[in-house]
């Protein structure tokens, strides 16, 4: 790693080397061959959160102090992990809004949010203390007109009960999924993939690593990261969400791929339990037949919190289990009860967050 001289102040990371993290997750889960894609070193982030740090001087970026201190911020000019359209559009940022004319759309800005795609399209998302007002977007206006490193800048006004949009809450990614182009809607407020490059090679992995067959339930779908390159590998998909923002992403994803095997609704995991053993009837499901399907695989990318007895107990039947965890720890607990009925097929570690202690996994199970 490039030395960065904030750390051991900032949170953000800890200098945690992949092969220490490998051998503690390995021996969490007890696995003996494993595949391992690992990410650059630098710039590998297309997401992040920064606070705002105020001073007499103006503003500065900053960033969580490390564990222990989160009470505290740590000031940074920039940070070695962004990818470079982040950087230049937060180093201008920084610029423009320590004029003179853009006092009063600092003064109670409290914390940026920033992501990008691979194809450097932004969606600046700036959050305030104080309630915003109509007038905020001609503000917003100028600043994007002073703020031209990439190629689009979408910006997004955010407090209390109001969201004010400059141009799109929305940008498109186009990622190359196994010589197949998918293109993916990626709003202020659904759950994104941080690392584009790690992201595109765990995507890739799940879908050589399934076998064919049947349709395909998926849990905590998000707005289709997996879904899409799924969807050529079964007859139909199911994919289930709880998040409003991120199934209607998914569903223009849907359109813009034009492809007519998935079926996205609106319902959390336990959600989805009721629903296919018929304990619990839904509006949401008043047009799809469930009936219709004939599951023989899962696919489940949960939280860090991980499924739980309840989920897993329900996963049990499929003869396909392909499972994502960002938690070691909770996969772990996880796997105590498939593996009573399934076996480890495969097993990957994704190294999504270089420097940190953080490290994807994923394993493909299959009924005994």
């Amino acid at each position: 790693m490039t030395f960065c001289k904030y750390l051991g102040s900032c949170g953000g990371c800890s200098n945690t080397t992949l092969d220490s993290k490998l051998n503690k997750a390995s021996k969490i889960l007890n696995l003996k061959s494993f595949e391992i894609f690992t990410s650059p070193l630098q710039s590998f982030r297309y997401k992040s959160e920064l606070c705002i740090i105020h001073s007499n001087s103006g503003v500065s970026l900053g960033m969580r102090a490390k564990k222990g201190e989160l009470d505290k911020n740590v000031m940074i000019e920039s940070c070695l992990n962004l990818a470079k359209p982040l950087t230049l559009i937060l180093n201008s940022l920084i610029e423009v809004l320590n004029t003179e004319s853009f006092y009063e759309f600092r003064k109670s800005l409290f914390c940026v949010e920033i992501l990008c795609t691979t194809r450097d399209s932004v969606l600046l998302t700036l959050i305030y203390h104080r309630k915003i007002e109509l007038d905020w977007l001609d503000k917003a206006k100028e600043l994007e007109g002073l703020l031209h490193s990439v190629s689009e800048l979408n910006i997004i006004g955010r407090s209390r009960g109001v969201k004010l949009v400059l141009n799109k809450d929305y940008v498109l990614e186009k990622l190359n999924i196994l010589g197949r182009e998918y293109i993916y809607q990626y709003n202020d407020t659904s759950f994104t993939q941080s690392n584009a490059i790690i992201n595109r090679q765990m995507v890739e992995w799940v879908v050589k690593s399934v076998e064919s067959k049947g349709d395909l339930l998926e849990l905590y779908c998000g707005c289709g990261n997996f879904t899409f390159p799924l969807s050529s590998k079964f007859n139909r998909v199911l994919a289930t969400e709880v998040s409003k923002s991120s199934i209607k992403s998914a569903i223009n994803g849907a359109i813009y791929n034009k492809i007519d095997n998935i079926t996205f609704v609106r319902l959390s995991s336990d959600e989805c339990i009721e629903a296919i053993r018929k304990t619990r009837i839904f509006k949401r499901l008043r047009d799809i037949e469930l009936d219709n399907f004939c599951f023989d695989s899962v696919f489940v990318d949960p939280p860090r919190c991980g499924l739980g007895e309840r989920v897993c107990e329900f996963l049990k039947t499929f003869k396909q289990i392909i499972y994502i965890s960002c938690n070691p720890i909770t996969l772990a607990r996880d796997l105590e009860i498939l593996t009573k009925t399934h076996n480890i097929s495969k097993s990957a570690f994704f190294d999504q967050f270089p420097h940190t202690e953080h490290l994807e996994c994923g394993v493909i199970l299959k009924l005994k």
